[in-house]
C-alpha cells in the first residue's frame, strides 16, 4: 500500500498531467459556452409547470402560461403530437442492414434476430408512453447531440488520452530517471509494475471523473434541464440518423435523461479503464513513454480503419466491439446500433469483452516483462 501511495503522489505531480487537466477544462468551458439556447432554457423552466407527459393535461397547463413567442412555439410543436412508436416495427431496419452490409448465412440470421428482440423493446416503450414525453420538443435532437455526442465525446477523448498518458509516464519513469537497472534488478523490483498499474488506473479514472464533474457542472449551469431530467430519451422528438434514414431513438431499456447520462458515464469510465490496460500492456514492451503513446494511437487508428477495407465477416463485426469503435458509436449507445453491430447491447458487451481481453494481454505482458533480460 505504501508503494501505491508513493506512485499515486508521483503520478499526480507530473507537470504534463497537471497541464493537460488545466487545458482540458479550459477547452471544455470554451466549447460549452457555445451551446446555450434560450428556447430550450424556456422549456426546462416550463416543464416544472406543465410536466413532461404530452396530452390534454400538458396542453391545459401550457395554455395557462403567460403568452409569449416561445409558449406559442411550444404549443405548436406539442398539441397534436402523435405517438411515433404506435404500430412501429423494426423489420425494415433489419432489411436495410442486411442489404447495406450484403449479409447472408449466419450473419444475416444474427442481424435479423437482433431486430426481432429489439421489437420487444419498442413495444414496451410504446406501452409505457416513453415516446409521448416532452424532452426538448423540436430542439431535442440538437440538445441531445450537444450533451451526449459532443460534450460527452469530448470528455471521453480527453479521458482515454490522459489515462493512456498517465499509465505510460508511470511505467516509463524508471527508464527516464535511469533507475530501471536498479529497480528491476530483483523480482521484488519487477513487481513494481503491478503497483504502477493500480496507481495509474486510479489516477486515470480519477482525472476523468474530475474533468467530467467540473465540465458537466458548468454545462448544466449554463444549460438547465428542469423537469426534462425525467423525460424519456426515447421521446418521439428524438431520432437517429442512419445514413439517409431518420428513425425513432429507441433504447433496449427505458431511460430517463438522467438515467441515460449516468449509464453513459458508466460506459465512459469502463472505456477509460480499457485504455489504461491497453497502455499498461504497451508500456511494458517499450521504455519510452511518448513512443508508447504513439503506438497506442497508431494501434487504435488501425483498428478504426480496418473495417473499411475488410470484407463483411465476423471479424469485421468483432472489430466494431473494440474500444475505439465503441467511442465512435457513442451516439448510438444503448440503442440497436444500426448495421454496424449484430449483438444486442453492443456497448455493454463491447466494454466487458474489451476489459477482459486487455486484462489478459496486460497479464501476459507482465509475465513476459518479469522474465526479460534488462541488459
Amino acid at each position: 500500500m505504501t508503494i501505491i501511495k508513493h506512485e499515486l503522489k508521483k503520478i499526480i505531480m507530473f507537470p504534463a498531467i497537471i497541464g493537460f487537466v488545466v487545458l482540458a477544462i479550459a477547452l471544455n468551458i470554451v466549447v460549452i459556452t457555445t451551446m446555450q439556447n434560450s428556447y430550450t432554457d424556456f422549456i426546462a423552466v416550463t416543464s416544472h409547470t406543465t410536466g413532461i407527459n404530452l396530452g390534454a393535461e400538458f396542453n391545459k397547463q401550457l395554455a395557462e402560461l403567460e403568452p409569449s413567442l416561445y409558449r406559442d412555439l411550444l404549443q405548436l410543436q406539442t398539441e397534436n403530437r402523435e405517438d411515433v412508436l404506435y404500430g412501429y416495427t423494426t423489420d425494415y431496419i433489419a432489411d436495410i442492414a442486411v442489404e447495406r452490409r450484403e449479409l447472408s448465412g449466419l450473419l444475416e440470421q444474427l442481424m435479423r434476430s437482433k431486430y426481432q428482440r429489439f421489437q420487444s423493446a419498442v413495444d414496451a416503450q410504446q406501452k409505457a408512453g416513453d415516446s409521448m414525453t416532452l424532452y426538448f420538443a423540436d430542439a431535442t435532437y440538437w440538445r441531445h447531440q450537444a450533451l451526449f455526442n459532443h460534450t460527452m465525446g469530448l470528455l471521453l477523448f480527453q479521458g482515454i488520452s490522459i489515462a493512456a498518458l498517465i499509465m505510460l509516464l508511470s511505467l516509463g519513469y524508471e527508464s527516464s530517471a535511469k533507475t530501471d537497472f536498479v529497480v528491476y534488478s530483483t523480482k521484488v523490483g519487477r513487481k513494481m509494475n503491478n503497483h504502477k498499474l493500480i496507481a495509474g488506473t486510479i489516477v486515470g479514472i480519477g482525472v476523468y471523473v474530475l474533468i467530467a464533474s467540473i465540465t458537466l457542472s458548468i454545462y448544466f449551469t449554463l444549460n438547465p434541464m428542469g423537469g426534462v431530467w425525467n423525460s424519456s430519451v426515447s421521446s418521439g422528438f428524438n431520432f437517429v440518423r442512419d445514413g439517409f434514414i431518420v428513425r425513432p431513438f429507441v433504447t433496449w431499456h427505458s431511460f430517463t435523461v438522467a438515467e441515460y447520462l449516468l449509464a453513459s458515464i458508466g460506459i465512459s469510465i469502463a472505456l477509460v479503464l480499457s485504455f489504461s490496460l491497453m497502455a499498461h500492456a504497451v508500456g511494458l514492451w517499450l521504455k519510452n513513454s511518448y513512443v508508447g503513446f504513439f503506438v497506442v494511437v497508431a494501434l487504435n487508428g488501425t483498428l478504426f480503419l480496418l473495417p473499411f477495407y475488410l470484407p463483411t465477416t465476423m471479424l469485421n463485426f468483432a472489430i466494431s466491439q473494440t474500444p475505439i469503435w465503441l467511442i465512435m458509436m457513442r451516439d448510438s449507445w444503448f440503442t440497436d446500433g444500426g448495421s454496424n453491430v449484430i449483438v444486442p447491447h453492443f456497448e455493454t458487451v463491447g466494454v466487458i469483452g474489451s476489459i477482459v481481453v486487455l486484462a489478459i494481454i496486460s497479464f501476459w505482458s507482465t509475465l513476459r516483462f518479469n522474465r526479460r533480460n534488462m541488459v
